[in-house]
């Protein structure tokens, strides 16, 4: 969990939402697309083209979603 200040220092325990939507990515391929929140987007310092890493797993009973940005050599 972490909460994102004014500045986007990371303070850790506190827990934030945004609900977005998705839509297919590709008439041709059946993955969909979602938007990065832009809190995410600034906190990572992200723009187009750097690559994420998806992690998911079980975690008492829930689906749990772990998004990292990949760090360039």
């Amino acid at each position: 969990m972490l909460r994102l200040n004014s500045r986007y220092n990371v303070i850790p325990n506190i827990t934030l939402g945004e609900v977005t939507v998705a839509t297919k990515a590709s008439s041709k391929f059946a993955s969909l697309r979602t938007t990065i929140p832009m809190p995410v987007v600034k906190q990572w310092k992200l723009k187009e083209g750097d690559r994420l890493d998806w992690e998911w797993k079980v975690q008492d009973g829930e689906m749990v979603l772990i998004v990292r940005k990949v760090r360039e050599r």
